[in-house]
């Protein structure tokens, strides 16, 4: 599975991470580049008077895969 994980810096100058799982494998960085400032600009998340996202920092895609090392079949026996 792939997953966008956004970097931000909020206000509070601690750094904040958005994953979005399930999105276009196909983003260019020009697309994530212009979506983030989009964010950061209008100030979505705000808690306690921080903007959580205020500065972008850096998007990365991850990949992740899955290794089965053990499974007991659980089929049901007739």
């Amino acid at each position: 599975m792939k997953t966008l994980e956004l970097s931000f810096k909020g206000s509070d100058m601690r750094v904040k991470h958005l994953r979005l799982k399930y999105v276009n494998t196909e983003l260019t960085a020009d697309d994530v580049t212009a979506v983030m400032n989009q964010m950061a600009k209008a100030k979505l998340f705000v808690k306690d008077g921080v903007n959580l996202y205020a500065d972008p920092l850096r998007a990365d895609m991850v990949e992740t895969t899955k290794t089965t090392l053990m499974a007991v079949d659980t089929a049901p026996t007739a």
